[in-house]
């Protein structure tokens, strides 16, 4: 969670802000460039959210920060319903997860819905509501996974959906050796 107290100064005024544990993994910058912007060798506010989109899509960037380094000075109200636009339609079929995993560098999970079974290419957090989501959407048959950076949670959602995990074999370490 996001420290006040840890605010950069970079941040213009206002609610939101990022706080200097940013690692510069540029989620926030390309999920709502209106927003944030990178500013030394890590992301700031520069333009707080005046639309409903733009907050909207600031706070997405805030549920998808791999280190939970933005937040809001005001408890936000409308959090559930970023919660439930994960994951965002980008094409028919093609979803982004977000939900961005610290320990994957924040990659970006999607999911490709298909009849014969939805794919996860890399994973995301394990978070109730994104769960929720993927459920609603037909759960997961098979969780791609793209190198052995971007695995993430990938063990808890093959327990929870029993899907199959696809990893090329000479990425597989110690954290995969399951797949």
């Amino acid at each position: 969670m996001a420290q006040l107290q840890q605010r950069r100064p970079e941040n213009v005024g206002g609610d939101f802000f990022v706080d200097h544990s940013c690692i510069d993994c540029d989620t926030c910058r390309w999920m709502a460039p209106e927003v944030f912007h990178q500013a030394g060798d890590q992301s700031a506010v520069y333009h707080q959210p005046t639309q409903d989109t733009e907050r909207l899509r600031a706070m997405q960037a805030l549920l998808a920060c791999p280190t939970a380094s933005i937040g809001t000075v005001a408890k936000p109200t409308d959090i559930k319903l970023a919660h439930e636009s994960f994951p965002i339609s980008v094409a028919a079929n093609i979803f982004h997860c977000g939900y961005h995993a610290e320990n994957s560098y924040g990659a970006a999970s999607y999911l490709i819905q298909r009849p014969e079974g939805s794919v996860l290419i890399d994973s995301p957090r394990f978070a109730a509501p994104l769960v929720k989501r993927l459920e609603a959407l037909g759960g997961i048959r098979y969780l791609y996974l793209t190198h052995r950076d971007d695995v993430a949670d990938h063990e808890k959602f093959h327990q929870h959906f029993g899907c199959d995990r696809i990893l090329h074999q000479d990425e597989i370490n110690a954290g995969t050796q399951g797949v």
